[in-house]
């Protein structure tokens, strides 16, 4: 044989093995199949027990070309079949033509985006039109997909098994959702029913006087402060630096001109103050314009009382810009307090400590301006104790009418004994205050705050990372020398 003919036969086996299919690698796992190991039975062909269960009697073995196993049915009957036609899962079940049908149209997509904007909304008055919008479309594909001349009950049928389908595929398009890594959407906490009514009525001396506490641990704050963990850049330093001035140059305006009274007309147009701060603004320019021509003139004695002027001029804006701020409505987001986690002390008869935490979570409500405790729900169920949407509404409105008193920002006197903010101290006893009867429902929030404080720490949503290295941990803590706990003050928690 020259070298031609060996050259031709070479790609005669060339060719060969290119039109040879190649051998399917089976997977690593039916290949360490044991005996014992369950497994499906999937043949490629109709055969009687396909997708049946069985059990290994005879594993593969190794170094063959078609490995095969022995299965054993649940009947006691016995086959051996090669390892392809096995797996640890049942087969998929085959899509009918007709839903494949279905998915390439373009309304399968809107049913589906429909289906899903109806299971987020769920429970709200939208949800269940868009359901129904829903299956009536489904009805109308099942119509149009059907093979002609069929019957009812068979649309009925292909209509049930789509909206399934279509069920399906919005579930997994929720769980693909973004900001969930593919995880799914959060799965809702289950919380105990509240089944306690709290007995207000006969609280102890003690339990009045641990309210009394808490009380006066909400109105000064004494909540755990994560603003430390906070870093100010060197630009946030100078900013604040900045509003700190400007602060004191309103002060100043406030204290030579005095504060204006803004009063809305109803008229629709803008108030007179906005007038006055442009013309402020406007006059002070042109006075500045004529000092410094006073300047260049050499006449120092009419540039002087022109710079009086421009002064007098700027403290107006500054006085007017401050009362338009003032009248302007507000929209406040996030919490209320600086932290979440309220810290309560009871300082016993001899002379140690028992320090509490719990988790106390007060923010703004969507008008911005209503407060709400965000964690209601769990400190309910946490106790056991039932408060009610009431309960915690008068919480939040005695805290916030307390703070604006104290504050300055509302008219009227607020309790002068922090002390004693609900229960007052009379002939040695403690008795409700006459002006807590404002807030119906707040000793009920507070007698649940009470005991969701003395349940053990470990049970409360209060990571260690959240207790700061310098406050003392939860529990009791016997009497120290001076220096030891009493220099950690819970107003700087």
């Amino acid at each position: 044989m020259n070298w031609k003919d060996r050259l031709i036969e070479e790609e005669r086996l060339t060719e060969r093995r290119a039109a040879r299919k190649p051998r399917k690698a089976l997977p690593s796992g039916l290949l360490s199949l044991k005996l014992g190991d369950p497994v499906y039975y999937r043949p490629t062909r109709p055969h009687p027990r396909a997708g049946s269960r069985a059990v290994i009697v005879r594993g593969p073995r190794s170094g063959v070309q078609a490995p095969s196993v022995r299965l054993r049915f649940p009947d006691g009957a016995e086959q051996t079949v090669p390892v392809r036609h096995v797996g640890r899962t049942p087969a998929q079940p085959e899509t009918p033509p007709y839903l494949a049908d279905a998915r390439s149209r373009p309304v399968w997509k809107r049913i589906i985006k429909m289906l899903a904007s109806a299971a987020q909304e769920e429970g709200q008055p939208g949800a269940e039109p868009l359901r129904w919008d829903a299956e009536e479309r489904m009805r109308q594909l099942a119509g149009m997909i059907a093979p002609g001349g069929s019957e009812k009950a068979i649309k009925a049928d292909i209509a049930r098994v789509l909206l399934e389908a279509a069920g399906a595929e919005a579930v997994a398009a929720a769980a693909r959702q973004a900001g969930r890594g593919g995880r799914g959407p959060v799965t809702a906490t289950h919380l105990p029913v509240p089944t306690q009514e709290a007995e207000v009525g006969r609280l102890t001396q003690e339990q009045r006087a641990m309210i009394n506490n808490i009380a006066r641990c909400i109105h000064r704050r004494y909540f755990l402060s994560d603003k430390e963990v906070r870093d100010l850049s060197e630009g946030e330093r100078e900013q604040a630096k900045i509003h700190g001035v400007l602060r004191q140059i309103i002060g100043v305006g406030e204290s030579e001109l005095g504060p204006m009274a803004v009063k809305s007309g109803g008229s629709g147009k803008g108030h007179r103050l906005h007038g006055e701060l442009a013309d402020a603004l406007t006059r002070s320019y042109a006075l500045a314009q004529e000092a410094c021509q006073m300047l260049i003139a050499g006449r120092d004695d009419h540039a002087l009382t022109l710079a009086l002027q421009v002064q007098e001029q700027r403290l107006q804006y500054v006085t007017v810009g401050r009362e338009l701020e003032r009248a302007r409505v507000k929209h406040f987001t996030g919490r209320y307090f600086h932290g979440d986690v309220l810290s309560v002390r009871v300082v016993d008869e001899d002379g140690g400590m028992t320090q509490y935490y719990t988790r106390l979570t007060i923010v703004y409500g969507e008008d911005g301006h209503s407060l709400v405790v965000a964690n209601a729900a769990e400190l309910e169920a946490l106790t056991g104790t039932r408060v009610g949407p009431g309960g915690w509404a008068d919480l939040c409105r005695w805290a916030e009418d307390l703070s604006d008193r104290a504050g300055g920002k509302k008219q009227g006197r607020r309790q002068d004994d922090d002390e004693h903010l609900i229960y007052r101290d009379h002939d040695g006893h403690l008795e409700l205050r006459e002006s807590v009867s404002r807030f119906p429902g707040l000793v009920r929030a507070l007698e649940c705050v009470r005991r969701a404080l003395l349940v053990e720490h470990p049970l409360k949503d209060i990571p260690a990372g959240e207790i700061p290295p310098n406050h003392p941990q939860p529990g009791y803590h016997p009497p120290t020398p001076t220096g030891g706990l009493d220099r950690v003050s819970p107003e700087t928690a």
